[in-house]
């Protein structure tokens, strides 16, 4: 799987390329908004890009967007815009009227994958990647593509904020919830193995 490194200061972008290839991932960087955006049209294995939000120019935000219009396509058909991971100084605690803090309040609404905060945690940020590997949308045989990486992504937060509350109680409805699920998933699956028997 290929990944884009995208920041325009070049050493960081330098780092991170070499981070994620130590994870063992194909890595590609850009030092532009507008350079990620001529890989992406000219790439379609970067199903990836880990990208700054704060760039001259064309900013993380703006790179996004611009993704998610590209019409790239393989043999098979059309391909799914890639995954993005945001990287941030920023902090949200700062002033709500500060305008970087603005623009990362934008890309939570349009539906980035993650924002990670700078510097990065290594193993977040491994755990990231490989999650978004295995959850990379896929095409059923139905030929419609599933977005896994998601929900799972939203799963998790909502467990980590039920860990962080401390609330017994709401872990236990959860995992009630968990189970319930889990029963429909291995009904399903039951049922396409008669199906395809």
């Amino acid at each position: 799987m290929k990944i884009l490194v995208v920041d325009d200061v070049g050493y960081t972008c330098h780092f991170h390329s070499r981070l994620v290839e130590k994870f063992g991932y194909t890595a590609c960087s850009a030092t532009s908004g507008y350079e990620a955006l001529n890989y992406l049209k000219t790439d379609n294995d970067i199903s990836i890009v880990v990208s700054d939000l704060m760039m001259r120019g064309m900013d993380g935000v703006d790179l996004f967007q611009e993704a998610q219009n590209l019409e790239r396509f393989t043999d098979e058909g059309q391909l799914d815009p890639p995954q993005f991971i945001l990287m941030t100084a920023l902090r949200m605690e700062k002033n709500s009227q500060d305008k970087d803090v603005q623009r990362l309040k934008l890309a939570k609404e349009l539906g980035v994958s993650k924002i990670m905060f700078k510097p990065l945690d290594q193993d977040e940020l491994e755990a990231t990647l490989k999650d978004m590997a295995m959850g990379a949308p896929s095409t059923a045989s139905s030929g419609k593509s599933l977005d896994l990486f998601t929900p799972t992504q939203k799963l998790k937060d909502a467990v980590k904020e039920i860990i962080d509350s401390g609330n017994g109680g709401a872990a236990e409805q959860f995992i009630e919830c968990l189970n319930e699920e889990v029963t429909s998933l291995q009904n399903f699956l039951e049922k396409l193995e008669t199906v395809e028997n």
